[in-house]
């Protein structure tokens, strides 16, 4: 039988895998070139790469925290300095988000935690990491069809 957190944690990683490949889908038209593409008065695609990673290694963080272990150092640099840069840091900051998770029990995973001003759990921050990549990954669509 499988419990609710199982089911959870199982749902949201598959929900978090399909945001990726959604983000990833978007990516593919992607050139060098494009990533200093940008609709007037919003950020360059370079720049919304930057965002993505940079929310998931915050993820990292909190979950960290969460779980109370020692978070990585300081933030890395994100700023894509090419597409295949950009991939390469997307496949850190998720594969550091899993190892965050990695191994996490039904009372963490439930557990909420405050960060700044916002409290989130285990939980909670993976549906948002899948929720704003595909916010993002509609958005850079957006901007390479425009």
């Amino acid at each position: 039988m499988t419990t609710d957190f199982e089911r959870d944690l199982a749902n949201s990683r598959a929900d978090l895998d399909a945001a990726r490949r959604e983000l990833l889908d978007a990516l593919s038209p992607l050139t060098h070139a494009d990533l200093d593409r940008a609709p007037r008065g919003h950020w360059p695609v370079r720049r919304v790469l930057e965002h993505v990673i940079w929310h998931e290694q915050i993820y990292v963080r909190m979950a960290a925290h969460i779980r109370g272990a020692p978070g990585p150092g300081d933030m890395p640099d994100n700023t894509p300095s090419s597409v295949a840069d950009a991939l390469e840091r997307l496949a850190g900051s998720r594969s550091a988000l899993l190892a965050a998770i990695d191994g996490i029990d039904d009372e963490t995973f439930y557990k909420l935690a405050k960060m700044g001003y916002e409290e989130y759990s285990c939980y909670s921050m993976l549906e948002n990491e899948a929720n704003h990549e595909r916010e993002h990954a509609a958005q850079i669509k957006k901007t390479l069809s425009g």
